[in-house]
This record gives C-alpha cells, structure tokens and sequence, in this order.
C-alpha cells in the first residue's frame, strides 16, 4: 500500500510541475466541453426534448461527460505499455517489489485525480456560469453518482492497461492505442449517449464495461435511473472491475513468460 501511495504522489508532483500542459489542458477542455454544448444546441434546434431528454440535461451531460469521465486520455497508457515493451525497459519490471500493472494503475491514478482538481473543477466552474448546470435528480443520486465516479476512473485505468499488456502478443500497441480511443469513447456513451443509439448496437452497449465510464454515471446523475436501478448496475460495475482485475493478473503471468529484452 506505501509503494502504491508513493508512486502516485510521485506521478502527482511531476504532473504539477508542467504548468504549460496544465494550462493546454484546461484550454483543450474549454474548447472541447463548448463544441459539444454548440453541437448538442443545434441538434435540438429549439425543441424542450428529444427522446425525452431535454436541453439542460444534455448540456449538464455535456459538461461533465467531457470532464469528469473523459478528459483524460487513458489510451496513453496503451502507447506507455508498448514503448516500454519496444525499448525492452518492461524488464525493469521484474525487479520491482510491486507488479508492473499495480505500479502502471498507482502511477496513472495519481494524475487522474490532478487532473479532477486542476482541469476539470475550473472548466465545469465557467461553464456552470454560462450556461447553469442541473443538479443530480436527487441527494441520494449525487451519492450514488460519486460511487459511479470511482468505478468509472478505476475502469479506464483497467481497461487502458488490460489494452497495453495485448501489445505483448500483438506487438504494435498504436492499433490498440486508436482502437482503445475510438471504440472508446463510442460504446462508454462518452460521444453520444447510448439513449441515442440504434437498439441493437444499444444493446450491445449497455453490457460492456466502457458504459460503466461515462453512459451509467449521467443517467445516475440526471436521474434517468431510479434508485434500485442505480445501486443494482453500481454493483454490476464492480463486478466488471473485478473481472478485469482478474484478466489483467492472468495477462501479465503470460506477458512474463514471454519477455523477450532486445539487445540484451
């Protein structure tokens, strides 16, 4: 647990140190949280509703889909994975006293939760004051939301590594890098939401782990769940957590038999 803590404080303080890329990012997400709203406006073209989702509860799914659950960019990890594999410094690895995919998750968490602080607070702040923001449905909503928010964040870590650690059979990790990106944001209902999509591809959606990131914690927030519903998916997304916990260990037990250091 110490060792855990310690790399993510340390991935914390190099983040901070880069005030540059902080203020690029804030910018990104201002330009990016407004191109979504911009687009959103006029697909409703002055209608209350469409599909019984009004204006104000697409703009709050804007703001907050496009901060808290998918400013940051977890198909990084991916391309980490992969150099380290490339550059042969994955052998590094097995020295540490912790296991590479712990050290990967300590070290992406850390800048995940700067990132919260840092980028996502101001961003949601302006936009709060321009356009308003809703508030969750309910009390018990918000509070389930913020459970939401923590398997969400832990999801895309797990799954941003359980992609990295294919680079070792597929050894390329920029496929998996776009692939991660796209299908992504597409099937976690991080560019539409998946109220929006055909039935069948809905469908589909709606089982996977990638709705856990962004779709299940805005219908939660807006209240498009009741409360049961909302506690019983909760509990389907630490199901998925463990699940790929449990991928993750028997990926990295294979990956280590097949280590192969170049040049040396």
């Amino acid at each position: 647990m110490r060792s855990f803590l310690a790399f993510a404080v340390a991935a914390v303080r190099q983040q901070a140190g880069y005030r540059a890329e902080i203020l690029s990012m804030v910018l990104g997400a201002l330009i990016e949280v407004f191109a979504r709203i911009s687009i959103w406006k006029a697909v409703y073209g002055g209608q209350h509703a469409v599909a019984g989702i009004t204006l104000p509860q697409m703009i709050a799914y804007a703001i907050i889909g496009a901060t808290l659950l998918s400013s940051w960019d977890a198909a990084l990890v991916v391309r980490e994975i992969g150099a380290a594999i490339r550059t042969g410094q994955i052998a590094n690895s097995l020295v540490r006293p912790a296991s590479f995919p712990l050290t990967l998750f300590a070290e992406n968490l850390g800048p995940r939760l700067f990132n919260f602080a840092v980028v996502c607070t101001p961003v949601i702040v302006v936009f709060s004051l321009i356009y308003g923001l809703l508030p969750p449905a309910s009390v018990a909503h918000g509070l389930v939301f913020i459970g939401y928010l923590a398997v969400s964040t832990t999801l895309l870590l797990l799954i941003s590594i359980l992609f990295g650690l294919l680079s070792f059979w597929v050894f390329d990790a920029h496929s998996l890098e776009w692939f991660m990106r796209g299908f992504g944001a597409l099937l976690s209902g991080g560019l539409v939401p998946l109220w929006f999509f055909p039935p069948v591809l809905a469908e589909a959606a709606h089982v996977l782990p990638f709705a856990w990131i962004t779709y299940y914690p805005m219908a939660v927030y807006l209240g498009q769940l009741d409360l049961v519903s909302s506690l019983a998916y909760l509990a389907v997304g630490l199901c998925w957590v463990a699940v790929l916990v449990g991928l993750i260990a028997a990926l990295w037990s294979g990956a280590c038999r097949r280590i192969v250091v170049q040049g040396g």
